[in-house]
């Protein structure tokens, strides 16, 4: 007998959440493995789907079908992503979008920078193009570069004019509408009293009205925007949805948020897509 559920699927074709979890010794039991996940999980628990925990990816990594999502770290939701042949990339600042920047951005490397005091002490900010190889920072002395080098590897960066950033936010995009603008600021750094800021949302729907012509936009990401010291609204920079952290996002919606973007990468219909 074949067991179906409400969309008439069989059991093969349903979606399961590939969970990581870890064992917490103070309570004795297997916890989600970082509060995004806990979120995640959360969301995905509201909205009825079969949740698997698992301690180890090599554990499950033959079980992952290509309907499922797993809920882990960048590295190990790339590995599950390279196993179908899918190689997630958007760009951090897409060419449509750069009117929005109010900078000047260009590439180099983290060796050149750093042989070059002009290039240490000028006070870019300095990020990898490699997604998530260290935290993008300002480089104004040769201490600022300690935690962004590797002795086997020369990594590509992305350089640009550093803003005086007074407030940020995390505004979260999903099939071509904003879902929710949570502010972030704080938690880069809490001598920013950033409350007393605020976006122009003239600047926001503007942007968002070029969004929607970017032609191979992701169906699900996030895009960070600031205020200046100025007074700018500017982008800072966009981020893929299977790699975001919530940042007080609802869990209903940061659940369908990662199904969108794992939907549109793995070319499958997206069950939460309502």
């Amino acid at each position: 007998m074949i067991i179906r559920y409400g969309n008439s699927k069989e059991i093969g074709d349903i979606m399961r959440v590939w969970m990581k979890t870890k064992y917490d010794r103070g309570m004795d039991m297997d916890i989600p493995h970082s509060p995004n996940i806990a979120c995640a999980m959360y969301g995905f628990r509201e909205l009825g789907a079969e949740i698997i925990p698992y301690h180890s990816l090599d554990d499950i990594y033959n079980k992952i079908e290509r309907q499922d999502i797993v809920l882990d770290y960048i590295q190990q939701c790339n590995e599950v992503f390279k196993k179908f042949e899918v190689f997630p990339h958007i760009p951090d600042y897409p060419e449509i979008m750069n009117k929005y920047l109010g900078r000047k951005v260009w590439e180099d490397t983290i060796d050149a920078i750093s042989r070059d005091e002009k290039k240490w002490s000028a006070g870019w900010f300095v990020k990898p193009k490699k997604n998530k190889m260290f935290t993008g920072k300002v480089i104004r002395n040769i201490h600022d570069l300690v935690g962004c080098g590797n002795h086997s590897e020369n990594y590509e960066v992305i350089c640009s004019e550093a803003l005086d950033i007074k407030a940020e936010w995390r505004c979260f995009i999903m099939y071509d509408e904003l879902v929710d603008v949570r502010p972030y600021g704080l938690i880069l750094d809490s001598t920013r009293e950033s409350y007393y800021y605020h976006y122009d949302e003239n600047v926001l729907k503007d942007i968002m009205k070029t969004f929607v012509q970017w032609a191979n936009r992701p169906m699900a990401c996030s895009m960070d925007i600031c205020v200046t010291s100025d007074g700018r609204t500017l982008l800072v920079e966009f981020n893929d949805a299977y790699a975001l952290g919530n940042y007080g996002l609802h869990g209903v919606q940061y659940a369908k948020l990662i199904s969108a973007r794992w939907s549109q990468l793995l070319e499958r219909e997206d069950e939460y897509r309502f």
